[in-house]
């Protein structure tokens, strides 16, 4: 972040390099030392502003340059939107008149985005901005550059993201998308169903709201340009952004609003648990595969008997779901015949791959058997272990032999993430549970009952474990 230092009696405007940038980094650093930053702005026009030299304060590099007064963008993102959405626009004609001067586009920084006090906008130069943020840990980039940059837009596209996502956290007071490391936010803005800020601040201009979505590539009225945005900022500081509600209607409004949230970050979070995993369970799915055809030991598992040979039915499918306590898929498999109970099989497939890697690395498997937790009376669960099973399982006949059929109730605990998409704050439990209610209709293959499908009748969300 840029401060001021006085060397000689003279103010400067100063970027720490840190302790640690020495050798290969430095030099890289220095070699960029000539790379322009801009100052822009009516008064000013658009001229070019660079560092000049290098001080070292107690083993701490600096770069310097002239002392330009004024406040950070990440100053501004914290004020009252009444004080702050002014200064936005006064950025984002700055943005425009760089690109119109033939400057062009670059990733927004919030912490080398300088109000000077004259009026105008300093840009600090971008192409060292990119060596300092490459040695500093994600969290330390978080709020000043990757809550505000697309992983995957350029040009006009990208500013016009970073503007909305400032613009977003000066309304509502949080950023749009918030994740626990890199990958988890970059995918976020890629993917996450986020709540408009209308939702969020009960009563919010209609307009204002739609333009904040579009600018992040969401909503109905589909992308924005920049001078789109700067219409809008003119407009908005000449009207009352937030209409009066009772307090019965903020508080329903923010109920529901809360609602939608939780819901869009648990499909996320789901989403994302497999996407991780599901790599690990190909590829030890696709080994195993291999060296059972190479012995011939998949013909043999094709002509053995089932695990479940001679079971009645009812026993059938209550072996089915208990194996999900004790991840034995192919146990499961046995019960099956055709594709169903194939997502339920899948799943435990995956955990259990995972499983062992966990355990081979760590010497313990963070997954808890539903089954076990439930007798050993729910103790608390303390992080990374997680529920993964059915309790309360439930089976009813309906129907008998010869085409046998079952209504099964249960409450399925599946594992949940532990920090919030949106906040990083830490979320507990581990883990969440639905009650859930199954009708299965069962067949005989080669003299053995099997469950031949499996219909969800109701999947209802239930409290977290404590």
């Amino acid at each position: 972040m840029a401060t001021e230092l006085t060397d000689a009696g003279t103010p400067h405007l100063a970027v720490s390099l840190g302790t640690a940038t020495r050798g290969a980094a430095l030099t890289r650093i220095l070699a960029l030392r000539a790379a322009p930053g801009w100052i822009a702005g009516p008064s000013s026009g658009v001229r070019e502003w660079h560092f000049e030299g290098i001080v070292e304060r107690e083993g701490k590099v600096s770069l310097v340059g002239p002392h330009v007064p004024g406040i950070s963008l990440e100053k501004v993102l914290a004020m009252p939107a009444g004080q702050a959405l002014p200064l936005m626009g006064r950025l984002v004609r700055a943005l425009l008149q760089l690109t119109e001067s033939g400057v062009g586009w670059f990733a927004l920084e919030s912490d080398s985005v300088i109000f000077t006090d004259d009026g105008n906008i300093l840009f600090l130069p971008p192409d060292i901005d990119r060596e300092l943020r490459d040695l500093r840990p994600f969290e330390a980039n978080r709020e000043t550059f990757e809550c505000l940059n697309h992983p995957d837009l350029k040009g006009p596209q990208r500013t016009a993201f970073g503007v909305a996502a400032a613009l977003f956290r000066i309304i509502t007071g949080r950023f749009p998308f918030w994740g626990s490391d890199v990958g988890d936010l970059h995918e976020q803005v890629r993917t996450l169903a986020i709540e408009p800020p209308a939702g969020l601040v009960p009563g919010l201009e209609q307009e204002v709201s739609d333009t904040i979505m579009a600018g992040l590539g969401r909503g109905r009225r589909g992308t924005i340009s920049l001078a789109e945005i700067a219409e809008g900022l003119d407009r908005w500081q000449t009207q009352d952004l937030v209409h009066p509600l009772s307090e019965e209607q903020r508080r329903s409004a923010l109920l529901a609003a809360g609602a939608r949230e939780i819901s869009a970050q648990r499909s996320f979070r789901r989403r994302r648990f497999w996407q991780r995993n599901w790599r690990v369970a190909a590829v030890v799915t696709t080994a195993v595969i291999l060296v059972a055809a190479l012995g011939g030991t998949v013909l043999r598992n094709v002509l053995a008997p089932r695990v479940t040979h001679g079971y009645p039915p009812r026993r059938v499918v209550e072996t089915f779901y208990a194996s999900m306590n004790t991840l034995d898929h192919t146990t499961m498999q046995a019960c099956v015949v055709g594709g169903a109970g194939r997502g339920e099989i899948d799943e435990v497939t995956t955990l259990y791959v995972t499983s062992r890697v966990t355990q081979g690395y760590e010497g313990r498997s963070n997954v808890i058997s539903a089954a076990e937790w439930d007798k050993a009376g729910r103790p608390p669960l303390a992080p990374p272990a997680m529920l993964y099973g059915v309790t309360g399982l439930s089976v009813t006949q309906e129907q008998g032999e010869p085409g046998p059929v079952f209504l099964v109730k249960y409450v399925k605990w599946n594992p949940a993430a532990s920090a919030d998409s949106a906040t990083g704050a830490d979320v507990v439990p581990q883990s969440e549970g639905h009650a859930v209610t199954d009708r299965v209709w069962m067949k005989t293959d080669r003299g053995d009952w099997v469950i031949s499908r499996i219909e969800r009748l109701e999947r209802l969300e239930i409290p977290p474990p404590k």
